[in-house]
């Protein structure tokens, strides 16, 4: 895959990430409960500092793009997957329906799979503006 192409994906799932949070924002103000224990706007702001950390490979910064994706992976690997499982394992009450629950550690899941990609198969002096492929070989 491409750099541009991940790229593309990444910024996907960062806008699937903030459509879920203002999704989530709406029901806290309707029913008075969000889909998910995140704060929906702490989850939105999260989600467009994640949009920031790609910035750095539309500059062909790629060392700096990989640095943060594993940050990513940790920070919101741990924060939108586990936390989300251990919550609903000790209190399913606080997510408003398993459909919520799966739609928002699916959507996470997606995006620490990209992430990975980014860390393992993405070469040094990769840019989005070449057509270069990246692989694990």
């Amino acid at each position: 895959m491409t750099l541009k192409k991940l790229l593309l994906l990444q910024l996907t799932y960062c806008l699937l990430g903030i459509s879920y949070n203002i999704v989530s924002y709406n029901f806290l103000q309707s029913t008075g409960q969000a889909l998910t224990t995140t704060p929906p706007v702490i989850g939105f702001f999260a989600m467009m500092i994640y949009g920031l950390f790609l910035i750095p490979a539309l500059l062909e910064r790629v060392f700096i793009y990989k640095c943060l994706m594993c940050i990513a992976i940790i920070v919101y690997g741990y924060g939108g997957i586990v936390v989300h499982a251990l919550n609903y394992a000790k209190e399913p009450t606080l997510y408003f329906s398993v459909s919520s629950l799966i739609a928002g550690i699916g959507i996470n899941i997606i995006g620490l799979a990209l992430n990975f990609y980014a860390v393992l198969c993405i070469k040094h002096g990769s840019s989005p503006f070449t057509e270069t492929k990246n692989s694990l070989s």
